[in-house]
């Protein structure tokens, strides 16, 4: 990696965090380039495109941009800077401070937790990882969607990151629960034994559409760490065929 490479990875960080901060989320590109506009009208206006590539981590602006970028945002210039290249490859960027190391570490696990919520949202089924305790600590798109929608968990806020979801299926009442009491026990079994995997079919009908889900709960483990993994895929097309070709009802 190049010196220019790497001031614009810290670049990208830094900016990025900027307009969280700034914003509250990562604008639009259309919206960034109006709000620096506005804030910058002395110097060249910016386009929508050069927005977006700041926005992506394909550029990084001119001096005079980057000092109102860095007056604007508060970003700290001495983080995106303060690099040179050693001649060890194992190494190939040495950082000046401690400070900045931690900041070029949490870059990395920032890299690698997108890396893993986008190779997660990639599976289409509704999937969530849960800690030994039952703590649900990622979720999916899919599952994220279905959550906010399903009127139980009160528009996701019981069925997302931070929430015990074993406790959730334990508690469960009503329709439902005896199939939400069987994933609780389904958890339970795997987290004491890191090993075994469980399957389960069952009817989720909401609103008069009949609809059939298979749960499947697993554990892995990396290094000292154990991890249960929940999904939920919809077989639906599959159930009613078969009930067809058998002759049940549609009920259950």
């Amino acid at each position: 990696m190049t010196i220019n490479q790497f001031v614009i990875e810290r670049f990208h960080l830094a900016f990025r965090a900027g307009l969280i901060n700034r914003f509250g989320e990562i604008p639009t590109a259309s919206k960034l380039a109006i709000e620096f506009n506005l804030r910058n009208f002395q110097s060249n206006p910016i386009s929508r495109e050069s927005a977006r590539k700041w926005i992506n981590g394909q550029s990084m602006p001119e001096t005079a941009r980057l000092k109102a970028l860095i007056g604007w945002l508060n970003l700290d210039a001495a983080f995106i800077y303060s690099t040179t290249i050693t001649e060890k490859a194992s190494i190939p960027v040495a950082i000046d401070s401690q400070k900045n190391m931690a900041k070029v570490e949490a870059y990395e696990r920032r890299k690698i937790e997108g890396l893993a919520q986008a190779a997660l949202n990639f599976v289409s089924p509704l999937t969530a990882v849960l800690n030994t305790e039952g703590i649900i600590i990622l979720v999916n798109s899919a599952w994220r969607s279905a959550a906010m929608l399903y009127p139980k968990l009160k528009g996701g806020s019981l069925g997302c990151e931070g929430v015990n979801y074993l406790a959730v299926c334990e508690k469960a009442m009503g329709l439902g629960s005896e199939e939400a009491n069987k994933v609780a026990s389904f958890i339970r079994a795997v987290i004491a034994e890191h090993s075994k995997t469980f399957t389960s079919k069952y009817p989720c009908h909401s609103n008069g559409d009949k609809r059939w889900f298979e749960v499947k709960v697993s554990a892995y483990k990396h290094l000292d760490d154990v991890c249960c993994v929940v999904t939920h895929m919809p077989i639906t097309e599959a159930t009613f065929k078969k009930k067809k070709l058998i002759g049940q009802p549609l009920r259950k």
